[in-house]
């Protein structure tokens, strides 16, 4: 296969980001018109969207020469980890976990931390465009996992980092010309 230059990718132009939305909220299904239930998470930061394949695998040695003949997958684990630059509600339930925020009037709102974090999960759409090619990876379910640490310094921006396990169905949609050849 020869190389085309025009099939390497530097994804993060300003349109990408990540949506997430209540579970049972339909997926995409083309590049535009994606229901509304879906809300951005806003800026990330410039580490960008990590995505994570880990596989298990079982390796079968013969008797003979202790030489592998065969090998089998024995578990898949697939994860996001993305930080949040914006600190919104949105943001702050996935990373804490709390409920609905209570405003009192226009001088304060209050946000209730759980004494232990809930499972988090959502459906959820990474976008990433690259000039004129964009990509939507799709996840049916993603439970929030692990978090990073929130600092506060006045040197830099406050970052909210989490990792998302996916589970169930996923895919990608894609209009690259690799794609539609």
């Amino acid at each position: 296969m020869a190389k085309v230059r025009d099939n390497v990718r530097i994804y993060g132009d300003s349109d990408s980001e990540i949506f997430l939305a209540p579970l049972g909220t339909q997926l995409p299904t083309t590049l535009t018109g994606m229901d509304p239930a879906f809300k951005s998470v806003g800026w990330l930061s410039e580490d960008g969207i990590s995505a994570s394949i880990s596989v298990d695998t079982k390796k079968l040695k013969g008797f003979q020469g202790g030489a592998t003949i065969r090998t089998k997958n024995t578990s898949t684990e697939k994860t996001l980890t993305f930080q949040m630059l914006e600190e919104n509600p949105n943001v702050t339930a996935l990373y804490y976990g709390h409920g609905a925020v209570v405003k009192s009037g226009s001088q304060h709102a209050r946000a209730d931390l759980p004494e232990s974090i809930p499972v988090i999960e959502r459906a959820c759409v990474v976008k990433v465009v690259d000039g004129n090619v964009t990509r939507l990876d799709c996840y049916e379910r993603v439970q929030i996992t692990e978090r990073g640490e929130v600092v506060y310094k006045n040197e830099d921006s406050t970052v909210y980092e989490v990792t998302a396990e996916i589970l169930g169905a996923s895919y990608f949609l894609t209009n690259a010309p690799a794609f539609l050849e």
